[in-house]
């Protein structure tokens, strides 16, 4: 089973976003993390900057991030984040995606109990695939 969920990335202005579409939606802000919260510095990361939060309203579900780098972002700041349910069908599904694009992140095991990584696919699409491990 897959899971597809639009990622946006905001540079630096993702508190401003998540107001913004608080007012617009009148949803909820479910989870937020900055990464000065994470366990180990992120290089390349504002520590002050969203790590991570996620926004529902009205059944639709937007996970966004400032992201680490500003320029990560010129020109493309959405990343389709894909929640599969099996570590094996990630690794095929990652190496797929990876022929003839470019891995931004491998595949790993992470401080939340998940293995993630990330790519751009070949057309220049960001995949960000997630499996929580059992």
């Amino acid at each position: 089973m897959y899971n597809l969920t639009p990622y946006l990335f905001f540079a630096g202005r993702c508190e401003e976003a998540l107001d913004f579409y608080s007012v617009c939606f009148g949803g909820v802000v479910v989870t937020k993390q900055h990464f000065k919260d994470a366990p180990q510095v992120i290089e390349g990361a504002d520590p002050n900057w969203v790590m991570h939060a996620e926004f529902e309203a009205f059944g639709m579900k937007l996970m966004l991030s400032d992201g680490v780098v500003a320029k990560e972002l010129k020109g493309n700041n959405v990343a389709l984040s894909l929640v599969l349910d099996s570590l094996d069908e990630q690794s095929k599904l990652f190496d797929k995606l990876s022929l003839d694009g470019r891995v931004m992140m491998p595949l790993a095991d992470t401080f939340w109990g998940a293995r993630f990584g990330k790519v751009e696919d070949k057309f220049g699409v960001r995949w960000m695939l997630h499996c929580n491990i059992a």
